[in-house]
Formats: C-alpha cells, sequence, structure tokens
C-alpha cells in the first residue's frame, strides 16, 4: 500500500517544523546562564545579566538589555559566530573584525580606506599649480634651515599598495602610473634643490627578495624587513652628503630572526607569515630624560636618544611618523649622538623646536597615506612672515 502524494507532503512539512524547531531550540537549551564571560575569539567582554530592579525602581532598559545578554550566551555561539566567519571570508572575502582591511588581488591583506583607495587609483591628482606651492614651500623651509646651518632632508615613506599594486583590491582600477604623492616627488627632484629621500624605487626593488610589506600581518606599515631596507636607504643618503661619517647597521649588526606574524581574521582564521625581526645585537644608543624637550616631552609619541660611544657630536631631529617611531629610531640613533624624535603633528612648531634643539641635521619625513603638504606650505608662509 502505497502512500499518497498529500500524505507524503504533510511528512515532509512535519519534518521540516521539526527540523527547524531543533535549530532555533538547541542554542537556546544550550545556553550559557553565567553573568558575563569574554569571548576569545570576539576580543571582548560579554554582556552581563541585567537586573529587574535597580536602585529601588524597575529598570527601563531590562528588556533591551536582557536581549543583549541572551543573544552573547545562546549555546555554540562561538562555533556558530566561527563559522559565519569562515563562510563570509572564504565566499565572500569579507574580514568581519577589521572594516578597514580588505583582501586583495592575491589574497593577501590591505588596508584601504577611502583615502587610500583614492591614491592607488590616482582620481585625487593635484594641480600644476598647487604642486608648484607644495615644492617651492619645502625649497623655503630647505633654505631657511640651510641659513642657520642646519642640513635637511624630506624623507617619503609609501604605502603597501603603491609597493604591491599588484596585489591591491579587485574592485578599485588604477588610471595611469602618477599619483598626487609622485606629483611632489618629481617637483622636488626636478626643480628645487630639497634633499629628497624618496623609498620607493628601492623597496620595489627589494620586494623581489623579501617581503617588504607583510601579506598576512600588519598592512599598515613595513615589515622589519622593509624598515631595515627603508633604514639603509636613507643612511647612506645621508652619508653620500657627509663623508661617509656616520655609522650604518649591516646585517651582521642584528639577531635576525623569523616567526609567524599573521594575524587572526574574524576572529577565527588564522594566517601563516613567516617574517624576519631585526633586533641590535649590542646597541650604543638609548633613550634618555626627556626634560631638555621641554613641552614637547609631554606628548609620550616624542622621545630623546643618547650615544656617548659614536664618534661625531651631530644632533638630529626626528619630525616623522610611525614608520620611523615604530620601526627605525633606534636603527637611526646609533649613527649620532645625540636623537630628538618629535611628531609631525607639530610641522606648525618646527621654528620652535629648532631654536630649543639647535640640531645640525633635520629629517622630515611623511607616510604616503598622512598628507602634511597643507602644513609645509603653512609653515613656509609663517616663516618667511617673520
Amino acid at each position: 500500500m502505497f502512500m499518497g502524494e498529500s500524505m507524503l507532503k504533510k511528512i515532509y512539512n512535519l519534518l521540516f517544523i521539526i527540523s527547524f524547531m531543533a535549530i532555533i531550540s538547541v542554542p537556546v537549551l544550550f545556553a550559557d546562564r553565567q553573568d558575563s564571560g569574554i569571548s576569545a575569539g570576539e576580543n571582548r567582554t560579554l554582556a552581563s545579566r541585567p537586573s529587574l530592579i535597580i536602585g529601588g525602581k524597575f529598570n527601563d532598559n531590562y528588556t533591551k538589555e536582557y536581549e543583549t545578554w541572551f543573544m552573547d550566551h545562546l549555546g555554540f555561539r562561538d562555533k556558530l559566530i566561527n563559522l559565519n566567519a569562515k563562510f563570509q571570508y572564504y565566499l565572500f572575502g569579507n574580514m568581519l573584525s577589521q572594516s578597514e582591511y580588505h583582501i586583495g588581488r592575491a589574497g593577501d591583506i590591505n588596508y584601504a580606506t577611502d583615502s587610500i583607495m583614492l591614491d592607488y587609483s590616482h582620481l585625487n591628482l593635484r594641480s600644476s599649480g598647487e604642486v608648484e606651492k607644495i615644492g617651492r614651500s619645502y625649497q623655503t623651509v630647505n633654505d631657511w634651515l640651510s641659513g642657520k646651518g642646519i642640513q635637511f632632508y624630506y624623507v617619503q615613506c609609501w604605502d603597501k599598495q603603491t609597493v604591491y599594486p599588484e596585489q591591491f583590491l579587485k574592485f578599485v582600477n588604477q588610471y595611469g602610473n602618477i599619483s598626487k604623492t609622485d606629483q611632489v616627488i618629481s617637483y622636488l627632484r626636478n626643480s628645487t634643490t630639497v634633499n629628497t629621500i624618496s623609498l620607493k624605487e628601492e623597496l620595489i626593488a627589494s620586494k623581489n627578495k623579501h617581503e617588504v610589506y607583510s601579506n598576512w600581518g600588519d598592512p599598515t606599515h613595513w615589515s622589519e624587513r622593509g624598515a631595515y631596507t627603508g633604514y639603509r636607504y636613507i643612511m647612506d643618503k645621508i652619508n653620500q652628503q657627509n663623508n661617509n661619517m656616520y655609522k650604518v647597521l649591516d646585517e651582521d649588526d642584528y639577531d635576525i630572526t623569523v616567526s609567524d606574524k599573521g594575524i587572526t581574521l574574524n576572529g577565527f582564521i588564522h594566517k601563516e607569515d613567516m617574517l624576519e625581526s631585526f633586533v641590535i645585537k649590542n646597541p650604543y644608543a638609548g633613550k634618555a630624560d626627556k626634560s631638555p624637550m621641554g613641552k614637547y616631552a609631554e606628548d609620550a609619541r616624542h622621545s630623546l636618544w643618547k650615544n656617548s660611544k659614536v664618534k661625531n657630536d651631530t644632533k638630529l631631529l626626528l619630525m616623522c611618523d610611525s614608520y620611523i617611531n615604530s620601526f627605525i629610531v633606534e636603527d637611526i640613533a646609533e649613527s649620532f649622538s645625540e636623537v630628538w624624535l618629535v611628531w609631525g603633528d607639530y610641522t606648525s612648531e618646527l621654528d620652535e623646536v629648532i631654536k630649543l634643539y639647535e640640531p645640525d641635521i633635520v629629517i622630515y619625513e611623511c607616510a604616503e597615506r598622512v598628507d602634511r603638504s597643507q602644513a609645509v606650505v603653512l609653515f613656509a608662509d609663517k616663516i618667511k612672515n617673520n
């Protein structure tokens, strides 16, 4: 005796209802009833169980707070989040935990804000008049410092999308070969006497041998190998202007180790990235008391370095950002008797820093995404008017 079509349909519907109820009921039945807790995958503290009565009064937000607590403590929550994270990443390339981190053409991690995407696409180029104004402002700063017997070097650091353009986001197209930063560097090189140290070409040349920006580590800066490449290039350029009088660290001066520096995506998906770490074997320079920096000592980002064993009395001012501060200030300090590091945010006060410190050399460094061109224009106007 065979079942009728209507009977089979009823059985299928019943099985569907039972399965659906099981799916939505199991997480509730196995819910974690503890007060709060920590989600290792999400790297956050879970919501605490709310109180119905607070201070002798009904909690007006009880329903909302209870819902938040309940959702944070559902059964198998971590497994469900893990499954969703993998689904989003492997199917759509989405990274839930870092809204400005994206998967690039080569499957690596890229840092991509709206402004970085504009830089990459070359859709924000400057007019020739704007480029000239910026370039002439750097010349003004250079001449002002030269008049005080101070050498000036402009150092341009570059972000990952410029050194590895072939690995950037699939949905962002690039138009032409010139970026707004390229425009300024070209003008400085061809139309000024400013000592311009652009690291783009050196890093591109090195990437065939080394991972100068990490594939799966921090995408917002160069790797330690890239930093060492940049450090050597900067110091070699300075030495060319100073009869090779400054010490430059070779690879033999470091303990170089390799370890996994890959980040974990969405709190669950880990990609291994074996990268080098550079640690100076016998450092002579060290951080010193910042009190001589006056009010600039108050900014925790600033530092003062002294080196009593170096064979010169050169005082260096680094006005820079994290490419130098977080990676190579220790290396640079091995070459000079004293180094002040002041953040580029203080560009408008460069004259005050110079008066206080009286350095022999100034290195002004900018990352590609940290465009301080207008700050330099304003400072140039300031010293022209004084």
